[in-house]
């Protein structure tokens, strides 16, 4: 057999602890995004109640908002119960609103909770819409 390419050097490792719901996620990766992305794999977990995301990022980057909408994008694109191609995220001072369509208000609520899992997010304004 050859190798057709080398497998990613692994860079960074995230220590998680969890204490009666609570999620805690330590140690180190390498991107805001990949930071971001652990948080909510962690709350999409059943039965978090909270999750600390006290990872750190090397080397380290400037946060924005823009930093913000992608984190958001890439957690709407992931969930499988949301729609994310109907959805225009918007983000300024870390305060985030959600508009377009989704299918019901099951996927509205949904879309909201994958915004408010982003580390950073202040606060989100849903003005999603649903036909009835």
């Amino acid at each position: 057999m050859e190798s057709v390419r080398e497998p990613l050097a692994a860079s960074g490792a995230i220590e998680v602890a969890v204490d009666k719901g609570v999620v805690t996620l330590n140690g180190q990766v390498a991107s805001l995004s990949q930071k971001r992305m652990a948080g909510v794999l962690a709350w999409w977990v059943p039965g978090s109640r909270d999750v600390i995301n006290g990872l750190e990022i090397s080397p380290p980057e400037e946060d924005n908002d823009d930093e913000v909408i992608d984190g958001i994008r890439l957690a709407l694109e992931k969930d499988p119960f949301v729609n994310a191609t109907q959805i225009r995220v918007r983000c300024r001072d870390y305060a985030v609103t959600l508009e377009g369509l989704v299918t019901n208000e099951t996927e509205r609520r949904m879309a909201e909770a994958d915004a408010w899992y982003v580390f950073r997010v202040d606060s989100v304004k849903n003005l999603l819409q649903h036909q009835e």
